[in-house]
């Protein structure tokens, strides 16, 4: 074997060795194992990336508060130790999970991103903060149950689609559900209800994921659809005919 060859497998080895390690360094784990590792790991740094008004009305305890959406998250994150333990969440998992990438770029060594955000922390019923002042006064956010209850009570079979502003999935589905009100019009009515706008309401449904839609025929429940769906897909699961 030939020394040019050998340094050449050394070089391999060590590559793959680095890109594992770096797998292991960054990773995103479900809610109880994320519960878990956050009770198991010491000095670590735990951070909420969603928005000031996110934060206030709940989150995990010792957290601090840096908006992936703020102009200034990259420059607050250079004040951080990167020898510490990093672990980050939002509200469902997508800007946690970009906010992680960032991190190891730039140059954080072990940073935990919670799969499912607070919702899903929510759905194991989880400890939360919350410091808000409608949070302890029960003081009801958005849309009540009251004109919900008529939205779904028509004579129009409706489709409540469940979604926030920053949810990538949400934003790639809103054209095909237009499509879809459109070119069915008369026979479906499609309502999308932002989570953070009517926060009550969807704590109240429990929605634990979105884009999360309820498909509902003079108010009862006919069937729910998880995700991001093609139209397609949607068409024939609510059986639309023209």
């Amino acid at each position: 074997m030939t020394k040019q060859y050998s340094f050449l497998l050394f070089f391999i080895l060590l590559w793959q060795i680095a890109c594992t390690q770096n797998t292991e360094q960054a990773r995103t784990i479900p809610v109880s194992d994320y519960l878990k590792a956050l009770a198991e790991t010491k000095n670590e740094i735990l951070i909420d990336v969603r928005t000031p008004g996110e934060f206030a009305q709940e989150h995990l305890n010792n957290a601090m508060n840096i908006n992936f959406q703020g102009n200034d998250f990259e420059k607050r994150i250079e004040t951080l130790d990167r020898n510490r333990p990093i672990f980050v969440y939002c509200l469902a998992g997508s800007r946690s999970a970009d906010a992680k990438n960032v991190l190891v770029k730039k140059g954080f060594t072990n940073v935990t991103n919670m799969k499912g955000g607070i919702l899903q922390w929510k759905a194991l019923n989880y400890p939360l903060n919350t410091t808000n002042l409608n949070a302890k006064t029960n003081t009801w956010k958005g849309m009540t149950e009251a004109d919900f209850d008529k939205i779904i009570n028509g004579d129009i079979p409706v489709l409540i689609d469940f979604n926030a502003v920053w949810c990538g999935p949400c934003k790639m589905l809103k054209p095909i559900l237009d499509e879809i009100q459109t070119e069915y019009a008369g026979k479906i009515k499609v309502v999308p209800i932002d989570i953070d706008d009517n926060k009550s309401l969807a704590d109240k449904m429990k929605i634990r994921q979105i884009p999360f839609m309820i498909y509902y025929k003079k108010g009862k429940v006919m069937m729910n659809i998880e995700g991001f769906s093609e139209k397609k897909s949607i068409i024939e699961s609510l059986k639309l005919k023209k």
